[in-house]
């Protein structure tokens, strides 16, 4: 059996040498293959050199007879010409060398299979014979297995680079490999846009009770999608669409947008600008004046003290939101309310007042 096990081994490694050979042959194939192609663009494009020196030998007069210098210069191209054709006319030899030693390496790996192949049938015969012959080969198969990889392990170690700088480089590479895949993937996406969401609901669930909404316990939520509110309730979710009030409306839209740039102002660098401009929130509670009503007793409605209360709680909020944010967020409000709505407040100033006035200045128009 031990001598058995040693033509195994020898025939083995003799196996593996041949189908090694095999391999380079079938790569110096392919090589020669390339060189062959390689050679036939050089001819195809050399071949010129050759049609031009005919022509001008067979039809001087036709042609405009080239200096010593352009004739030297093509009598080089038409030398390398001739070297490659030389070689292509060679290519047959060579490409039958290469057959000739594939086939024959080829027979030589199915005669050593088909002697391996008894080797083994007969060390399988033996070894059922005697349970001492099965214990010493499989301890004797155990040792191939870690001899294997152990080689294995040294050739991938010989093989690979293990100095510190390209293991540097190598994690490195792996950490923003693992940061990029966060940031393309649909999941981390899903996961930030809905963490996203429910900040911008806790800010918002704060900021209604301050003003004059139907249900100032019930928290609002931003629907991407359809761009637009829906209130949780108890009982059940109402779209904004569903909710009539002109009051509701004013409520969480400035209760959502106040929490939009609430979160904005969190992140250390976001590209939404610290503004927001506000065009007569005062309207929900009044209607317009009516055209045709020019006198100024009239260009003021009169006001309840319920509506002065709830438009107060407007102006109010901006002067808090302005106080928490330092001042890092500006709110531009367009209003015709007086001041016995916004007046008193820290951080609300009046710019200016435009009534009678108009946006652009008279002088412009003269200019």
């Amino acid at each position: 059996l031990t001598e058995l096990r040693k033509v195994e081994s020898t025939l083995t490694m003799t196996l593996n040498q041949s189908r090694q050979r095999l391999h380079e042959l079938r790569r110096l194939d392919e090589s020669s293959d390339e060189y062959r192609n390689g050679l036939r663009i050089q001819r195809d494009r050399l071949g010129l050199s050759a049609w031009i020196r005919g022509l001008v030998s067979e039809h001087p007069a036709a042609v405009l007879e080239p200096s010593e210098a352009g004739r030297a210069r093509v009598d080089q191209l038409c030398q390398a010409l001739e070297g490659i054709e030389l070689r292509l006319r060679s290519y047959p030899e060579v490409a039958e060398s290469l057959g000739k030693e594939t086939l024959r390496q080829r027979e030589l790996v199915d005669g050593v299979l088909s002697d391996l192949a008894a080797v083994r049938t007969e060390i399988r015969a033996l070894e059922g014979q005697s349970d001492a012959a099965r214990k010493v080969t499989t301890r004797g198969e155990e040792i191939s297995r870690f001899l294997g990889r152990l080689q294995e392990a040294l050739r991938l170690y010989e093989v690979a680079d293990t100095s510190s700088e390209l293991s540097q480089e190598i994690s490195t590479l792996k950490a923003e490999v693992e940061r990029l895949t966060k940031l393309v993937s649909e999941h981390e996406i899903g996961r930030k846009l809905e963490n996203a969401l429910t900040t911008i609901q806790n800010i918002s669930s704060r900021l209604i009770p301050k003003l004059d909404g139907e249900w100032p316990d019930a928290p609002i939520r931003l629907v991407i999608q359809d761009l637009t509110v829906r209130v949780i309730r108890e009982t059940r979710d109402d779209f904004l669409w569903e909710i009539g009030s002109g009051a509701n409306w004013l409520a969480y839209h400035i209760a959502l947008s106040l929490a939009l740039q609430g979160y904005f102002l969190r992140l250390p660098q976001h590209p939404v600008p610290a503004l927001l401009i506000y065009d007569q929130p005062s309207q929900v509670y009044f209607p317009a004046r009516r055209a045709g009503k020019g006198t100024d007793e009239v260009l003021d409605p009169t006001w309840e003290s319920e509506d002065i209360v709830a438009v107060r709680k407007v102006f109010t909020l901006f002067d808090e939101i302005i106080e928490k944010t330092n001042g890092r967020l500006q709110i531009i409000v367009l209003d015709h309310a007086s001041e016995e709505v916004w007046g008193g407040l820290k951080n609300v100033h009046l710019v200016d007042e435009w009534r009678g006035k108009g946006l652009v200045p008279e002088a412009w128009g003269n200019a």
